[in-house]
C-alpha cells in the first residue's frame, strides 16, 4: 500500500556462529569490521545464489510454468532464465548491511514484498490488491497509439508462485562465516 513500508526478517541461529562471535565479542568491542566482511560475502552469496537459480543448500529452482514462459516470450523477456525479466532488477537490489552486532543483506525500498514472493513464495496464499492506477500500452492484443493511465480496482487472488530462495546460508556459507569470524579472533590474539 502506499505510504507503508514493508520489512521482512529471516533471523539465522546457528550455535557455532553465535558461539564464535560471542568469543569475538569478548576480545573486542569494535566488531564492525568483521560484521561488514561477513554482510560482503554474503551480498556475493546471494547474487550466487540468484545467478545460479538455487537455494543456498544446491537445491535448484523450480523449473518456470509453460504459462509464464509463454508471456515472457511475448514480453520479449529471455525465457532460460528463472526470476531474469527485461532486467536483472531484483538482483540488482541485494545490498549488504551491517552494524556493531549484525551482519546480512536485504533488497532495496520497494522491492520487499516482491523479494519476500520470491524468497518464501506465495503458494496457496491469499493476496489483496488495493485498487490502483495502471499504464497500459496495449489492449485486447493490439498496441495503442500512446499509452494510457486506467483505474484499477481492488481484487483479490490465490498466489501460485513456488518459493526460490536465495537468501540464506547453506552449509558452505556457514562454514565460511564460521571461517571469518574464527580468524577475526587468531587476529586480536
Amino acid at each position: 500500500m502506499a505510504g507503508t513500508q514493508q520489512q521482512i526478517t529471516v533471523d539465522y541461529d546457528d550455535i557455532q556462529l553465535q558461539d564464535a562471535l560471542n568469543r569475538l565479542l569478548q576480545l573486542t568491542r569494535n566488531t564492525k569490521p568483521v560484521m561488514a566482511e561477513i554482510a560482503e560475502y554474503l551480498h556475493g552469496q546471494s547474487r550466487e545464489h540468484f545467478d545460479k537459480e538455487q537455494s543456498p543448500n544446491g537445491t535448484p529452482w523450480a523449473p518456470l510454468k509453460d504459462a509464464t514462459k509463454a508471456r515472457k516470450s511475448d514480453q520479449g523477456v529471455p525465457v532460460d532464465k528463472i526470476l531474469h525479466g527485461q532486467t536483472l532488477h531484483l538482483r540488482d537490489t541485494i545490498f549488504p548491511f551491517w552494524s556493531d552486532d549484525e551482519a546480512g543483506v536485504s533488497t532495496g525500498p520497494g522491492t520487499e514484498a516482491y523479494a519476500a514472493a520470491h524468497q518464501f513464495g506465495t503458494e496457496g496464499m491469499k493476496i489483496d490488491v488495493p485498487a490502483h492506477q495502471r499504464l497500459i500500452d496495449q489492449a485486447f492484443g493490439n498496441r495503442l497509439p500512446f499509452p494510457v493511465w486506467v483505474n484499477v480496482g481492488a481484487y483479490s487472488f490465490t498466489g501460485n508462485l513456488p518459493a526460490r530462495p536465495y537468501f540464506g546460508l547453506g552449509p558452505e556459507d556457514e562454514r565460511e562465516v564460521l571461517g571469518i569470524l574464527e580468524g577475526e579472533i587468531l587476529g586480536q590474539l
